[in-house]
């Protein structure tokens, strides 16, 4: 048994409850959470009945937070490899530059680079788990699972042959060869991972083939991940390919609206959009950076948790958000609505941290293991600096995290009890990784300028 013993805490627990303790003992056996309590408990270290021997570690965090790790939600994690090549435009330039970059560029070898280098960002920003769409996703997985980071992934559908070159009926075989494989989840426990798949939208799609991933889904007990209502220009699209309905009537009318549905970014859903994902108990995942990197608008999020819909966070790609930083995007989803609405609190500070931790484990399924520090949970947590300036005094932790932290405060982090970030650094980085990034973004470069990229 391997145990690890944290004291100091401040345990921000993200429970029910929205439990703190001070002074908090955290014990953690093979990778499990055993043990939450307020001050110094000497059976953590076997002195009493109760006790499994001396730890394998021990962890002073001297006073410092410490919280669930954050859930990115909606990520395209290697397009890291892509960041700053298409910036200060909209969605639809974004899109009209960086495709052909991909068509040209992507392979199982760079989707792997691409999310070695993205797992790296995540892990030293707290972020413990994602939920990816992109091509390779094999790749990618392999590569999130060597740094020790949780990855839910999936095939991504999209109407024509793809960077991955699958025609329809291909790809239709490969996704249901996916779901049908070697399940993913705790070496430890047994905790599947959930399936998922990943249509790109309704206006990458035609109806018939969102019924084809609707019916997919329906067969494998699939979770969906899907973008939706984004931009104006994609709902005047939509309007038009599909017959004046909005994104979600026709992810609703497909058969893709359901509680196990993850809905990217909702900036321009209507009151019935509203109606139609709650009623589904579809999930939200709120990019406030992408959005307004891009443009593309601010997502009605106050409306949307007023309707009970659980609403997540993510940052988006590189790409268009150009980096992986939840801590940001909570600052973001709480300080634009408080300007747009000339309002200060739309969103409180225990809704955005919410929104970054157990929010995003409820959204892809595992809340039942991972998102809160819970005795019988997962150990994914984070540990902050207590001697950053930023991080005291701090009279509401919540109100900490939500404005004041950064992820230059996260000092360690846990993924299922191991530590993949230790003081700063992260455990699993090659030594080789920025020679591999760097022989990529010469080809990106001469592809950016207009070159073949060989």
């Amino acid at each position: 048994m391997t145990r690890t013993v944290i004291r100091n805490a401040t345990a921000v627990c993200m429970d029910a409850l929205d439990t703190v303790i001070d002074r908090a003992t955290i014990v953690i056996e093979d990778g499990v959470i055993t043990k939450i309590v307020a001050g110094d408990d000497a059976s953590a270290d076997g002195g009493s009945v109760g006790g499994s021997g001396a730890p394998d570690l021990t962890i002073d965090a001297d006073g410092g937070m410490v919280l669930p790790g954050l859930f990115n939600a909606h990520a395209h994690l290697a397009m890291t490899l892509l960041r700053g090549v298409a910036d200060d435009c909209d969605l639809d330039g974004f899109l009209a530059t960086v495709l052909p970059i991909e068509g040209a560029l992507l392979s199982a070898h760079v989707v792997e680079v691409g999310t070695e280098l993205a797992a790296v960002e995540c892990l030293r920003s707290g972020i413990t788990s994602a939920l990816d769409m992109y091509f390779f996703p094999e790749s990618a997985r392999l590569a999130s699972a060597a740094m020790g980071m949780r990855l839910h992934t999936g095939p991504v559908f999209v109407q024509f042959p793809g960077a991955d070159n699958r025609p329809w009926d291909a790809r239709m075989a490969w996704a249901r060869a996916w779901m049908g494989g070697d399940a993913i989840g705790s070496p430890r426990t047994g905790d599947v991972m959930p399936r998922w798949a990943c249509p790109h939208s309704t206006y990458l799609l035609a109806e018939r083939q969102l019924r084809d991933v609707a019916a997919l889904s329906r067969e494998t007990h699939c979770r969906v991940h899907v973008h939706a209502a984004e931009t104006r220009a994609e709902m005047a699209q939509v309007a038009e390919l599909h017959g004046g309905r909005t994104p979600v009537q026709v992810l609703f009318d497909s058969g893709l609206l359901h509680d196990r549905t993850v809905l990217a970014h909702c900036v321009h859903v209507t009151d019935a959009d509203i109606a139609l994902i709650g009623d589904a108990g579809a999930h939200v995942v709120h990019n406030p950076a992408s959005n307004a990197k891009l443009a593309s608008g601010l997502a009605p999020i106050r409306r949307m948790l007023d309707a009970g819909i659980n609403v997540a966070l993510g940052t988006d790609g590189s790409a268009s958000a150009n980096d992986l930083d939840l801590w940001m995007a909570m600052r973001l989803a709480g300080f634009l609505p408080s300007l747009v609405h000339d309002h200060p609190g739309q969103i409180t500070a225990r809704e955005l941290v919410r929104m970054a931790t157990i929010n995003g484990a409820r959204a892809a399924g595992v809340d039942d293991f991972v998102g809160s520090l819970e005795v019988g949970k997962r150990a994914d947590l984070v540990i902050l600096d207590p001697t950053s300036a930023a991080s005291f005094p701090s009279y509401d932790p919540l109100s900490t995290l939500a404005y004041a932290t950064s992820r230059a405060e996260v000092r360690d982090v846990f993924v299922d009890g191991r530590r993949v970030v230790a003081d700063g650094s992260v455990v699993h980085q090659a030594a080789d990784l920025r020679q591999r990034v760097g022989a990529i973004a010469e080809r990106v470069g001469a592809l950016a300028s207009g070159g073949s990229g060989e």
